[in-house]
């Protein structure tokens, strides 16, 4: 790492609020993984909106599909944080790794939460999460075929 991208991301680390060591984000951890005090960083990061960090630490591989111990998703911590760019990060995600769409209770979580936030953001929610249902579909659509196909051989 360059001395200017380390001090980018000690500053970024810095404004964020992380709570434990600003080494514990530096690329190559596992952001996965519990990292002191039981503290999961990808997760902590989801939870408190921190859209700069969660976008780091995509870039750096991190697992979007990871659940905390109770089972929530990424995509739901996000949700309880209000951050908008922290839940659009996620969706798109979520749609490139083929995920399975939200449930209808996370899914309307998801409405309520913008419902009263500037119009382009309730337009790219809803678009959005029409999109992963169309991709969601073609994939299936897809996988149906390939199977139909095998059994046919």
């Amino acid at each position: 790492m360059t001395a200017a991208a380390d001090w980018k991301l000690q500053q970024m680390v810095k404004a964020s609020g992380w709570p434990l060591a600003p080494e514990l984000l530096y690329p190559g951890n596992d952001f996965g993984a519990p990292a002191g005090n039981g503290l999961v960083p990808l997760h902590w990061a989801c939870a408190h909106g921190k859209d700069g960090l969660v976008k780091y630490m995509i870039a750096q591989g991190a697992n979007v599909l990871s659940e905390t111990p109770d089972g929530q998703g990424m995509l739901a911590l996000a949700v309880q944080s209000g951050s908008f760019q922290t839940v659009m990060l996620l969706i798109d995600q979520l749609k490139a790794l083929a995920a399975p769409l939200p449930n209808a209770e996370l899914k309307e979580r998801l409405v309520k939460t913008f419902a009263n936030g500037h119009p382009n953001q309730k337009n790219r929610l809803q678009q959005s999460l029409k999109d992963w249902e169309r991709i969601s579909k073609a994939r299936a659509k897809q996988g149906t075929s390939g199977l139909r196909n095998t059994e046919l051989n």
